[in-house]
């Protein structure tokens, strides 16, 4: 069966984090590395970092991750986006996490790829009728996600597309929760 590529979103700035948020530890273990595992019923895991970040890329070679780096990344997440689908073009399909989600549930990524296997063009976890990440392209939006450049990253392909949506109902609360501050550290 082709591969389902997991995309690490993790070429952003930390900046309203005031540090590389990608280093900060959740439980003894960097943040990045709760957001890899969230990604792991994937059969491709590719982090998009900053080229200038070498910390967190030190901190992925250690941990046998993949990444690329991203020499666009100012231009907001639907660079590092593009740039992550360039590098595994011949998947059939990705499933997008931005990094600083680290308490996605395996099993909600479980369910998007699924989808995915299953035929739909898009797959998207719900929780109390919101979408939230992961969400799954399947590589016939390929040349749309190539396109990107913008900082919405794939929010108005998801808009075109949404009658070809694969919805999935989960219990995931964690599926809406981004860090953007120490402080947001302390929700779980």
């Amino acid at each position: 069966m082709p591969e389902i590529t997991g995309v690490l979103l993790a070429a952003g700035q930390s900046h309203r984090f005031g540090s590389n948020k990608m280093l900060a530890e959740i439980d003894k273990r960097a943040m990045i590395l709760h957001a890899a595992a969230s990604l792991a019923p994937c059969d491709r895991l590719l982090a998009v970092v900053r080229h200038d970040d070498l910390p967190l890329q030190q901190l992925l070679n250690d941990a046998s991750i993949e990444f690329i780096c991203n020499n666009a990344a100012e231009q907001g997440m639907g660079s590092s986006i593009a740039c992550g689908i360039a590098a595994s073009r011949y998947s059939k399909g990705w499933c997008l996490l931005p990094a600083d989600m680290p308490f996605v549930r395996p099993s909600t990524t479980g369910q998007v790829i699924t989808a995915l296997h299953q035929g739909a063009a898009l797959s998207a976890p719900y929780y109390q009728n919101r979408r939230g990440h992961p969400v799954g392209f399947s590589q016939a939006l390929a040349n749309d996600l190539l396109a990107l450049n913008n900082a919405s990253g794939a929010h108005a392909i998801v808009e075109q597309n949404q009658q070809q949506l694969a919805v999935i109902n989960c219990t995931d609360p964690y599926i809406h929760i981004d860090i953007d501050t120490p402080h947001d550290l302390l929700i779980k």
